[in-house]
């Protein structure tokens, strides 16, 4: 086999390890692609209203305090709802906690000085992972933020 046909077998398996669920793949798949973000965020929400204004990919939210986040998709609609959606292969950094975390950091960077926090929009973290992490057979799991007012009960 010459040097050519070398290369062009090595490309081919490299091609056929490749899939959506590749981080980098999705990166480039997704990088400007308001229509494919779009759909997927449609599909996922169940919203056939979503519009997106903007795309970013591999976007760093810095956390001077702590953790840092590298958004793999940090999308903003025409609301100003703004999504994350992160590609996720393996198990691993797949929990709740961690969609908390990106939460957290997407919620402070949205947030500018002087704005007040009850102006400050809807948001989004989204994780399309390869393999069931929740172990609950279903194919979404929406995870609601919430605030539970407790009742002091007099004697």
């Amino acid at each position: 086999m010459n040097t050519t046909e070398q290369i062009h077998q090595e490309d081919l398996e490299r091609l056929k390890s490749l899939r959506y669920m590749d981080d980098d793949f999705m990166t480039v798949c997704l990088a400007d692609n308001f229509e494919g973000v779009e759909l997927i965020l449609q599909i996922i929400l169940g919203k056939s209203n979503i519009k997106i204004k903007s795309v970013r990919t591999q976007e760093p939210l810095k956390n001077l305090q702590g953790r840092s986040a590298t958004l793999d998709v940090h999308a903003v609609d025409s609301d100003n709802k703004e999504f994350d959606v992160e590609i996720q292969r393996k198990d691993a950094g797949a929990g709740a906690k961690r969609a908390r975390h990106n939460s957290s950091l997407l919620d402070a960077h949205i947030l500018k000085a002087g704005d007040d926090t009850e102006d400050i929009p809807d948001s989004y973290v989204i994780f399309i992972t390869e393999n069931d992490v929740m172990k609950g057979n279903q194919p979404i799991y929406p995870v609601e933020r919430y605030v539970t007012i407790f009742m002091h009960q007099s004697r």
